[in-house]
């Protein structure tokens, strides 16, 4: 809808009744309903929304609400909440791009809040990008398990390296969070892949787990990494020895891609770490302290005196308009360490502008322990 006296875009939003029965139509859904947790997590912040108390949505309040933890819960050590935050993210995407394709009212929790939007799909194009992330076409990971290589002399032993693959394969299966690429599919790429390009190009995935078996007498050893086609990074490896003599070959198989599947792919492992660190990387909501953020980047194209007195007084401002942002407070970190090491604009304070850096270093690394830039400040502010 068109405002006739400003040219503004104005929508009009659902009404509770819409989202209420919204709200049932996606808690109806098999994948909701598989995950009472994240039902009641869903259910929780829509009815605060709904109640007008959105000021109230906060990880401390969605833990007691929600998962019954008590009043000492610390969302800064216990990533309970940011975790789950994800999930629900994810699955409401899975919903709207499947079940709820044509669903005309949208629940959308965009990253770097707890709050809920409600909207109209039709209105989701001219929103902000972070606002309609739920009618674009997200994906769970996606991981793709390599044939294991058979490192043995003796050929035949290729059994035990075809083995282990797909014994791996039907346990991640079992983590429905998880998208695992189709056998068949990497079996027939990786048939055709001579020496073309990396098989890692073509593999449509994000995480590519691969291994090697070595058959020595009755020694067994199976190595296995994971790697990240992201960041281009091994992500974790492990090996795993064991005595063919004192377990049957199927033991082993299920006993190694039992530990394999639920240490990279269980709710707090190796994946989903991976996956907050990516996706959990919000900078802030207000406007005002991230244009306040960003003149300490003048002074770093600079390193004027001036422009570090103006990105000092700006990131002090930058923290104050928002204590959630771990960027400013490194940067202010590294303003004051700087202020140091250059002899820049000092001032006669209280405390030594070196202990204050660090204790700046150490406040940004406690909001986000995440963000690269909170230890980065911490090692020069030491």
């Amino acid at each position: 809808m068109q405002s006739k006296s400003t040219g503004e875009i104005e929508f009009v939003k659902p009404k509770e009744e819409e989202v209420r029965s919204q709200l049932q139509r996606v808690l109806d859904n098999d994948e909701f309903k598989r995950s009472p947790k994240i039902s009641k997590y869903l259910e929780y912040v829509v009815a605060e929304t709904l109640a007008d108390r959105q000021q109230y949505i906060k990880a401390h309040s969605i833990a007691i609400g929600v998962f019954q933890k008590d009043e000492n819960f610390d969302p800064q050590t216990d990533p309970l909440v940011r975790v789950n935050a994800v999930r629900l993210r994810r699955m409401l995407r899975q919903y709207y791009s499947s079940d709820g394709l044509k669903d005309k009212v949208i629940i959308d929790v965009i990253k770097g809040s707890y709050v809920p939007r409600f909207y109209f799909r039709d209105h989701s194009e001219t929103l902000d990008e972070g606002s309609s992330e739920l009618t674009k076409d997200h994906s769970f990971p996606t991981i793709a398990v390599l044939s294991f290589k058979n490192l043995s002399s003796d050929l035949s032993d290729e059994n035990y390296a075809d083995g282990i693959t797909y014994e791996i394969v039907s346990q991640l299966t079992k983590f429905k969070e998880l998208i695992v690429i189709a056998r068949s599919v990497i079996n027939l790429t990786e048939g055709e892949l001579i020496n073309t390009k990396p098989l890692d190009e073509v593999i449509d995935a994000r995480y590519l787990l691969s291994g090697s078996v070595r058959i020595d007498n009755e020694n067994l050893r199976i190595n296995v990494e994971l790697d990240d086609k992201i960041s281009h990074s091994n992500v974790w490896a492990h090996t795993y020895n064991e005595k063919l003599s004192v377990k049957s070959v199927l033991e082993i198989q299920e006993e190694i891609a039992t530990h394999v599947a639920t240490t990279i792919a269980q709710p707090y492992g190796i994946i989903i770490r991976k996956e907050l660190a990516h996706l959990e990387r919000e900078l802030t909501n207000d406007f005002s302290a991230y244009e306040l953020y960003l003149r300490y980047f003048q002074f770093l194209n600079t390193f004027a005196p001036k422009d570090h007195l103006r990105a000092r007084e700006s990131l002090e401002e930058a923290v104050r308009l928002d204590p959630q942002f771990s960027d400013a407070w490194a940067a202010l970190a590294t303003t004051y360490a700087q202020e140091y090491q250059l002899s820049m604009n000092q001032i006669k304070r209280d405390i030594d502008v070196r202990q204050l850096a660090y204790q700046i270093a150490r406040r940004a690394y406690k909001v986000d322990p995440n963000n690269s830039r909170s230890s980065f400040a911490i090692s020069i502010a030491k």
